[in-house]
């Protein structure tokens, strides 16, 4: 078994078909389909099911987790005879939830590749809840950035700390000096760009009520997150964001405040327990370091 034959079968999964795979591969299609051919018979069972449309055998779905892990092994050890002291190149697959995408993902990446330039890091949405551990078992990524405490006994979790939040008004809001309580935040709509039983939009119903306020107006509850800074730059309503996303907003004429509370939020990074390539390797050394030494307010 050569390292194309899985590179070929893991092509033709992701694009669809063997045709598709070779435009992507820029082979052609006969060379493709001999590969997968001759994977078939050294592993002695069908992959796939030949016809208009792809159909995977159960085999064939069994291999796409360990063929991805396997080509991970191949490119460590290359990683490892070229350039593993130095990352000066290769690639870092990781997922991370919405929760965790703005912050504190953009501070570790950056962060991260203030360091090692050289590395590309490929970021993808894993799912809220349990589901998002799936990226992780599929071997779709070897990292995961997720708010929710690790399901499976075979992840070890590394905490990475979010930044602090700011509230983000509509330019030309006028508000008093200094930082914004949750009674002054109570007395404007606001754009919800997470659900209402998010930890942040949670904690902040339960506090209001707690302190005899009232609840917050919603005015526009937006799926799309990146949106909200938009929906607030128009005049829809306030918000409350990470600083990461808050000052970027009060450069474009957002008016924003720190926040005299703190909402209680946790991220972790998550990986396997086993062998990991290079530069997943040092994300979660750098993770492990920023734990032990957090940075001043990034």
């Amino acid at each position: 078994m050569e390292r194309r034959h899985l590179a070929y079968f893991l092509a033709t999964v992701e694009a669809g078909s063997i045709s598709a795979a070779a435009r992507q591969l820029h082979l052609s299609q006969p060379s493709v389909s001999q590969a997968i051919r001759e994977l078939e018979r050294e592993l002695r069972t069908p992959l796939v099911v030949r016809g208009r449309k792809l159909t995977l055998t159960p085999a064939g779905r069994a291999l796409i987790g360990p063929a991805r892990r396997t080509l991970r092994a191949f490119d460590g050890v290359r990683a490892a005879v070229e350039e593993v002291d130095r990352l000066a190149a290769g690639q870092l697959d990781l997922t991370v939830v919405p929760a965790c995408a703005v912050d504190p993902a953009v501070r570790l990446i950056t962060a991260f590749r203030e360091r090692y330039p050289g590395v590309r890091v490929r970021v993808r949405e894993a799912a809220n809840g349990t589901g998002g551990f799936d990226s992780l078992r599929r071997a779709e990524a070897e990292l995961l950035l997720h708010d929710h405490p690790a399901p499976y006994p075979k992840h070890r979790a590394v905490p990475v700390a979010p930044g602090p939040l700011m509230a983000v008004f509509p330019p030309g809001t006028h508000l008093p000096d200094g930082p914004v309580g949750l009674a002054e935040l109570s007395r404007h709509e606001v754009v919800m760009g997470a659900s209402a039983d998010s930890a942040v939009g949670t904690w902040i119903s339960t506090e209001l009520a707690a302190s005899g306020l009232p609840a917050l107006t919603v005015a526009v509850d937006s799926a799309h997150r990146d949106a909200v800074v938009h929906f607030v730059l128009a005049g829809a309503g306030a918000t409350v964001l990470p600083e990461s996303a808050a000052r970027p907003a009060g450069l474009l004429g957002a008016v924003i405040r720190d926040v005299d509370f703190t909402v209680p939020r946790h991220c972790f990074l998550y990986h396997r327990i086993g062998p990991l390539s290079p530069a997943a390797r040092a994300l979660v050394a750098l993770a492990e370091e920023r734990a032990e030494n957090p940075p001043a307010r990034d």
